[in-house]
């Protein structure tokens, strides 16, 4: 690995990243989150790995960015643990809690919001959305669509 990856330009940056962990970095990652993450790498493999734990939920993170690489888009880290979200809907009260898994809705574990939201009213929605933790966007809704 190159030894000063200050040094290198933002396309070298991400070709080396590639490289290193194996999949192309999100769009949106930048160069002092590449440079950490490289730097991250090289540690790695000069005095190991991470404790078993943390190398778990890497793992967990990893498979979610390949399974939607919007993952990280969505701000599924923006809610502390033990949260509770609180939705009405069509005159009952609705509670999810937040847990290290995803989020617990009647006893269940489900991945995300959006399910729990398809759960509840039968219908596709963004669960953000539906939870009031995000604003929906029609002008970005509508330039999508088209």
């Amino acid at each position: 690995m190159h030894a000063n990856f200050t040094d290198l330009s933002l396309p070298e940056l991400r070709q080396m990243w590639a490289r290193a962990w194996g999949i192309e970095p999100h769009q949106k990652i930048g160069r002092t989150m590449l440079i950490k993450s490289l730097e991250y790498k090289r540690r790695e493999q000069t005095m190991g790995g991470l404790p078993p734990d943390l190398q778990q939920r890497l793992k967990a993170l990893t498979a979610a960015y390949k399974r939607n690489p919007r993952y990280f888009d969505e701000d599924v880290h923006g809610l502390k643990l033990g949260t509770r979200l609180v939705k009405t809907w069509k005159e009952t009260r609705h509670t999810v809690l937040v847990v290290k898994n995803g989020f617990e809705y009647e006893s269940r574990i489900y991945t995300s919001l959006s399910e729990i939201a398809f759960v509840i009213t039968g219908s596709r929605w963004n669960g953000w959305v539906f939870f009031g933790l995000k604003k929906h966007n029609r002008k970005t809704a509508a330039a999508a669509q088209a």
